[in-house]
C-alpha cells in the first residue's frame, strides 16, 4: 500500500497532491483536536468532586442522581412518542441518482431537532433542575428504524410493537429515522453551572421599599398632612418628617414579615466557558470518563497515522522534486 501511494505521490499533478495533503492534514489536526477536548473533559470530571444538591455551593460543580420530568410535564419525543426528559432525533430521506458508476443512493437529513425542556436531576438529599441548552449529552439509548413516509411509525408503549401512523409506512424503506433520549428514571451524571434562584437567594431591598413608600406618601398631601401634621400648620416639618419615616419603615418592616418568600430552585445551565464544559450524561461518572478514554484511543489511533502518512508523502514529494 505505501509502494502505490509513494508511486502516486511522485506522479499526481502538482495541485491534486497539494490539495489532498491539505485536506489530509486538516482531518488528522481536526482528529487530534478533539482528542484534545475529550482529555480536558476527562481532566475537569476527574479534578472536580461530587456535591449533594441540599449543600452545594454556588459555581460550577458536579452531581449524580437520576432523572425525573418537570412537575405536570409530559413530553414525548416527536418520533417515536415514547416519554423521556431529553431527545434528539433525525429523519433522513433516501435520494437516488444516476452518475457515470451506475445508479448511487444517499441519505439526506430533512428534518431534525434537540430538546430543549428544563427537567430534574434528583439525588437522596432534592433536586435540581437541569436547562440542556449548550450541554454536551451523551444518552444511553438511541434507535434507528426505518419506512416510506415522513412521518414515522411510533412506539407502542404497552406491548413494544411498531405501529404505523400513516399507511404504508413499512416497505420500501425511502425514510430512516434515528432517536437519541433519556428515559425518567435513568442514572444521570451532570456537571455545569450550579445557581440558587428564589427563596432565600432573593433578598428583601428593604431601602428601597422604604423610599417608594415615602414618595407614595408625598404624593398623596392630604394623606400626609392629615396623618403627621400635629401642629396643624399646614405643612410638614423636620420632626413630624421624621415621625413619617419611623412609621413608614415600621409598615415596611411589618410587609416583609407578612410576605411569602418564594421556594427556592435549583438550576445546573451552561457555564460560558470553554474550559469549564457542560456536560449530561445518563450513567455513573465512572462510565463517562471510560467513554472519554475510548473516544480519545479511537480518535488518536485515527489522526496519528494519517499525519504521519501525510508528513511521509509530503516529505518524499519534496525529495523527488
Amino acid at each position: 500500500m505505501l509502494s502505490e501511494l509513494a508511486l502516486w505521490t511522485r506522479q499526481a499533478s502538482p495541485t491534486e497532491f497539494w490539495c489532498s495533503a491539505a485536506i489530509a492534514l486538516i482531518v488528522g489536526a481536526g482528529l487530534a483536536w478533539w482528542v484534545l477536548v475529550f482529555l480536558n473533559r476527562r481532566r475537569v470530571i476527574e479534578d472536580t468532586p461530587t456535591a449533594l444538591i441540599r449543600s452545594a455551593a454556588q459555581g460550577y460543580l458536579e452531581l449524580q442522581g437520576h432523572a425525573e420530568l418537570m412537575d405536570g410535564d409530559s413530553q414525548l419525543a416527536p418520533v417515536s412518542l415514547r416519554t423521556c426528559v431529553w431527545y434528539s432525533y433525525e429523519i433522513e430521506k433516501r435520494e437516488r441518482s444516476f452518475n457515470s458508476h451506475g445508479r448511487d443512493a444517499r441519505w439526506k437529513t430533512v428534518e431534525s431537532g434537540t430538546s430543549d425542556s428544563i427537567f430534574y436531576l434528583v439525588d437522596p438529599t432534592g433536586r435540581c433542575a437541569i436547562d440542556p441548552d449548550g450541554a454536551a449529552v451523551t444518552p444511553k439509548n438511541d434507535n434507528t428504524w426505518y419506512g416510506n413516509s415522513r412521518v414515522p411509525g411510533g412506539f407502542h408503549a404497552t406491548d413494544g410493537r411498531w405501529w404505523a401512523r400513516a399507511k404504508g409506512a413499512v416497505g420500501t424503506q425511502s425514510y430512516r429515522y434515528t432517536e437519541r433520549w433519556i428515559e425518567p428514571g435513568e442514572e444521570l451524571y451532570a456537571i455545569g453551572n450550579f445557581t440558587t434562584h428564589g427563596g432565600a437567594a432573593v433578598r428583601f431591598d428593604s431601602a428601597g421599599a422604604l423610599a417608594d413608600k415615602l414618595r407614595e406618601w408625598k404624593r398623596d398631601q392630604g394623606f400626609l398632612l392629615d396623618r403627621f401634621d400635629a401642629n396643624k400648620d399646614g405643612k410638614i416639618d423636620l420632626e413630624e418628617w421624621d415621625q413619617a419615616r419611623e412609621q413608614a419603615r415600621q409598615q415596611v418592616a411589618a410587609e416583609q414579615h407578612q410576605s411569602t418568600t418564594p421556594p427556592p430552585v435549583d438550576l445546573l445551565s451552561h457555564t460560558g466557558d470553554r474550559r469549564r464544559p457542560f456536560i449530561i450524561h445518563a450513567g455513573s461518572e465512572e462510565q463517562i470518563l471510560a467513554r472519554y478514554r475510548r473516544y480519545c484511543i479511537g480518535l488518536l489511533a485515527l489522526s496519528l497515522p494519517i499525519i504521519v502518512v501525510t508528513l511521509w508523502s509530503v516529505a518524499l514529494r519534496l525529495g523527488t522534486s
